[in-house]
């Protein structure tokens, strides 16, 4: 799983190495999972550079696979909402870098999305039709690459986009005061909701917040803070 954006800067060194090991290699048997994380990218980073970042990690894993002889399966581990990846399934299976879906691909389906694409069966059927048509089309009719100049600018954006984010939500000093003050992000946690507590410490700021609890707070007052901030 690579998550954060340092994760996802350093996959692809990540499984090189581990491609390299041969005891390793004996172990996969020339198939192997990478997840790709959604919504922890996008709280560490904001959303655009998080995407940027999910995307060039896709293409330098697939790159990596296919020269140790690896097939690779990525594992989208996306949530309902835009700051969690959530997107139109076509649409979001088109974007991903050419080559990335080879006949194969695994993704999360969360919380009230699963009721919402799978709760009846008509609708459950067309969902899954419209998952395998868009795999088979992406396989054999992959997107082009981008061009030089639009990754060139893709990286300026995002440099500049993630400084913004950070400077805003983590070395702002007032901005956890500012969260706890206008959303029920408190609250949230004293509610027997969701499998995982709604920190991974109890102390410690906006690193320390899921994800999940992060967007929901958000969105209880109608400020898409981790949509449209970054």
């Amino acid at each position: 799983l690579f998550e954060t954006l340092k994760d996802l800067d350093g996959a692809a060194s990540t499984m090189n190495t581990l491609f390299n090991m041969h005891w390793y290699k004996q172990h996969i048997q020339g198939k192997h999972e990478v997840m790709i994380g959604y919504s922890d990218s996008a709280k560490d980073a904001g959303f655009m550079s998080a995407n940027w970042a999910q995307y060039r990690a896709q293409e330098e894993l697939t790159a990596i696979a296919q020269t140790h002889g690896v097939q690779l399966t990525l594992f989208h581990g996306r949530g309902g909402s835009i700051s969690r990846g959530g997107a139109p399934t076509q649409q979001a299976l088109f974007s991903q870098p050419p080559g990335s879906i080879s006949g194969a691909i695994r993704v999360t389906e969360q919380g009230e999305m699963i009721r919402f694409k799978f709760g009846l069966e008509g609708i459950a059927m067309q969902n899954l039709e419209i998952y395998t048509a868009a795999t088979l089309e992406a396989t054999l009719l992959p997107p082009p690459e981008p061009k030089t100049e639009w990754r060139e600018l893709m990286n300026r954006m995002t440099d500049h986009s993630v400084k913004v984010y950070r400077q805003t939500v983590r070395e702002n000093p007032h901005f956890v005061k500012y969260l706890r003050t206008v959303t029920p992000e408190l609250e949230l946690q004293m509610l027997p909701l969701g499998s995982r507590p709604a920190k991974r410490k109890v102390s410690g700021g906006i690193e320390s917040l899921r994800a999940i609890p992060w967007v929901f707070a958000w969105t209880q007052i109608r400020l898409m803070l981790p949509a449209w901030l970054g």
